[in-house]
């Protein structure tokens, strides 16, 4: 039960006390006191010390014990039915017909006397003070707004006297006794549950092996088992009470105040803690459907590996470093949004990825985006183009030479991807036995071809292809083990015309890279931006990244216009025109439709202009505009 202490400014309150706290079983006394209101602070903290639970004190005293030890309180009260009491007393006493009295104490003294003039027919006035220096100015003053009596307490009734003033000495009774005892037992109960649960959790906590934290509504650190404290490093005197991103900074707030302000769960997602991939749950705690706080668990994964500094140096130098970032991707479109949204949460997994799309849609990129954002970013990030190498190439490029051993050649792709990324493109392009290789390594083991046994491998996987592999499959053309294994993560990027608010920001990226580079800087005007926006772009961001470039390289004038874009990209995307061998250099439909009508009418612009329904003036504009200069504008 909870231990409670019972601080009374009289002897007489204490001795009225003892035989009824014989009546409230469920309350623990540790002592009941007179004390004297110079000591009341001073004991109270000792009181504390020595594993008080609740402290039950009265007026001036009570208020004293709330502001020196951090303890329930519960406060002895007047009662209504003991102050009428008094006040029928001096009715009696004092001949006027309505009597005027002072009601003098503390705020926290009295109940509600709302509707005492009226029940007693008085004009009663309440003088509340803050601390025993206004009782005798509270006196004073009641004396000259001409009240006959006063009530309240040592102090006040002896000043009263003093001036010759009739008072009555407002003493608890045993009503208000009964009262105080009553709400201490209750809130004992309450304690001893509050006890029970916390003897409960701290007992799973203790004998549980995931790391388990609790914090309030602010992030401040209030709970911790054993096993976090571990998994930590530090002991519990530099964790309780502090903010838990100073203590674990690789936090992702977003997730953290979702759960504290929004009470969404956090689910399952992956963290970097010493070295180790934590696997991390937030839930929030919701008294009365608001979040009062969260309990966050940490189930430790496998150390993360990091290579050795002079191995990465020489990486790097060689190229295999991941350069792009998800904060460089553009996200105009909610369809990239949510692309780049659903990558983040798969970097953290060491599953294999499959990225989806067509030709220059950002695989490449995606990929480098993913290995920086997952847990071996500081490791290598090895890339290769499954279609640029012949069969022979490739597999000794990925998993060594088969006429030498390991200790002869330099590292395959596979050994030096060890725990980092291995990104293949073109995937399809693999051989059905370096498929069956790639799916061994996938399952831990890595089979180097001048060795008749596997040895274990730990590399993350992503691959990328712009070909429908369940076709490939059903064709025997790809393995079905493969497939699965590759298609737990999958991702498929959209093609530029399929995400159109992505196309300018993507440009402007790109400008800015070749200015750079070139130190020649253009502006493209409203209508270039324009034809670049409504532009299908079938080639994707490397059409961009090349048209931009060549923007750069051949700008006259640093205004750049829709005539000269539409121009250079006809240049580097010619067409050939159906049923000729001619090449056209342009691809806006419009301009191919009118070359083709040429060259129908041998070059007879007016009846071009009737069968596209236009004026002659209004057909020459487009020639201008699409700057055809072919055999048949004339």
């Amino acid at each position: 039960m909870a231990k409670v202490a019972i601080l009374v400014p009289y002897p007489d309150m204490r001795d009225m006390i003892h035989p009824l706290i014989t009546q409230y079983q469920h309350i623990s006394v540790m002592c009941v006191e007179y004390v004297k209101t110079e000591d009341i602070g001073e004991r109270a903290y000792q009181l504390k010390q020595q594993g008080c639970e609740l402290i039950v004190a009265r007026g001036f005293q009570a208020m004293i014990v709330k502001r020196c030890v951090d303890l329930p309180l519960e406060e002895i009260r007047i009662t209504a039915q003991e102050l009428g009491c008094l006040i029928l007393e001096l009715r009696k006493e004092i001949p006027q017909e309505v009597p005027k009295i002072a009601l003098i104490g503390f705020t926290n003294l009295f109940s509600d006397t709302s509707q005492f003039n009226e029940l007693f027919h008085i004009d009663l006035s309440l003088y509340l003070v803050n601390n025993n220096e206004e009782m005798l100015s509270a006196v004073e003053q009641a004396a000259q707004d001409g009240m006959n009596a006063v009530i309240g307490g040592r102090i006040v009734c002896e000043k009263a006297s003093v001036m010759g003033i009739k008072s009555k000495f407002l003493s608890s009774g045993e009503e208000s006794l009964r009262n105080a005892l009553g709400a201490a037992e209750r809130a004992c109960y309450a304690i001893d549950l509050v006890k029970r649960n916390s003897a409960e959790m701290d007992a799973m906590l203790k004998y549980t092996f995931s790391g388990i934290m609790q914090v309030n509504r602010t992030g401040t650190i209030l709970r911790v088992n054993r096993a976090m404290f571990n998994l930590l490093e530090h002991p519990p005197s530099e964790i309780l009470g502090k903010d838990i991103m100073e203590i674990i900074p690789k936090l992702d707030r977003k997730l953290l105040d979702a759960a504290l302000y929004e009470s969404k769960e956090a689910y399952a997602f992956l963290l970097d803690i010493h070295h180790k991939t934590v696997i991390v749950n937030i839930a929030p705690i919701e008294v009365n459907e608001a979040a009062e706080g969260a309990i966050l668990t940490f189930q430790e994964g496998k150390r993360i590996i990091e290579m050795d500094s002079e191995l990465r140096r020489e990486l790097y130098q060689r190229g295999f470093v991941a350069k792009s970032f998800f904060d460089t991707i553009i996200c105009e479109s909610k369809e990239t949004l949510a692309s780049v949204n659903l990558a983040k949460r798969i970097s953290k997994y060491s599953a294999p990825v499959l990225l989806l799309g067509e030709m220059g849609c950002g695989k490449d990129i995606m990929a480098q985006c993913i290995h920086n954002e997952s847990m071996v970013k500081n490791n290598a990030f090895i890339a290769l183009d499954c279609s640029a190498w012949t069969t022979e190439t490739l597999d000794t490029m990925l998993f060594g030479n088969y006429y030498s051993t390991k200790k002869d050649m330099p590292p395959s792709m596979a050994e030096l991807a060890q725990d980092g990324t291995l990104y293949l493109s073109h995937v399809e392009a693999l051989s059905l036995e370096m498929q069956y290789k790639l799916f061994c390594l996938i399952q831990g083991k890595f089979m180097h071809n001048a060795s008749n046994r596997p040895s274990l491998a730990n590399v993350r996987i992503i691959v990328s292809t712009n070909f429908n592999l369940v076709v490939k499959v059903e064709k025997g053309e790809f393995r079905s083990d493969l497939y699965y294994a590759l298609s737990v993560l999958n991702l498929e990027l959209l093609p530029l015309r399929r995400r159109r608010e992505d196309i300018l920001g993507w440009t402007d990226f790109y400008l800015n890279q070749w200015q750079q580079q070139y130190n020649r800087y253009v502006h493209l005007t409203q209508g270039a931006r324009h034809f670049m926006e409504s532009y299908d772009w079938p080639g994707n961001l490397s059409q961009i990244n090349s048209l931009c470039e060549r923007i750069v390289l051949l700008a006259e004038k640093r205004n750049v216009d829709e005539v000269f874009v539409r121009k250079h990209l006809e240049q580097v995307t010619p067409k050939v025109l159906q049923g000729t061998e001619k090449v056209v250099l342009f691809q806006d439909k419009k301009a191919v439709q009118i070359t083709e009508l040429l060259r129908k009418h041998g070059g007879n612009r007016a009846k071009v202009a009737e069968e596209l329904g236009v004026s002659k003036t209004t057909l020459w504009r487009y020639i201008k505009k699409y700057d055809i200069l072919s055999d048949y504008s004339y």
